[in-house]
């Protein structure tokens, strides 16, 4: 992406010949990168519920310790993996936090 002040631009990219398309959103390393970022942060939401119920499913009654560190170690960074492409908007971030304090 490129800006020009608040205005996003669309140069004219060739590579070898062929002009690059522009695209709304393309899958990379596992993240869906698009202008708003909105279906990856969806899509990473959901794997962190999935991950959550998992962890219910297989520690009945974890120590608080235990959580946090599985929490630190395993389900922050599954939800937050490509969060440096994300623009990120305060409806975003309330979401992310909600799901968050589910944990």
């Amino acid at each position: 992406m490129a800006f020009k002040g608040k205005h996003l631009v669309r140069p004219k990219i060739e590579i070898n010949g062929p002009v690059l398309e522009h695209v709304k959103q393309f899958n990379y390393l596992g993240s869906e990168l698009s202008l708003d970022g909105e279906p990856d942060i969806e899509k990473k939401i959901n794997r962190f519920q999935e991950v959550c119920g998992t962890i219910r499913k297989y520690f009945k009654n974890p120590r608080t310790e235990t959580q946090m560190k599985f929490y630190k170690v395993t389900v922050r960074p599954t939800m937050l993996y490509g969060s440096e492409t994300w623009t990120t908007t305060k409806r975003d971030a309330n979401h992310l936090e909600a799901a968050e304090m589910r944990f």
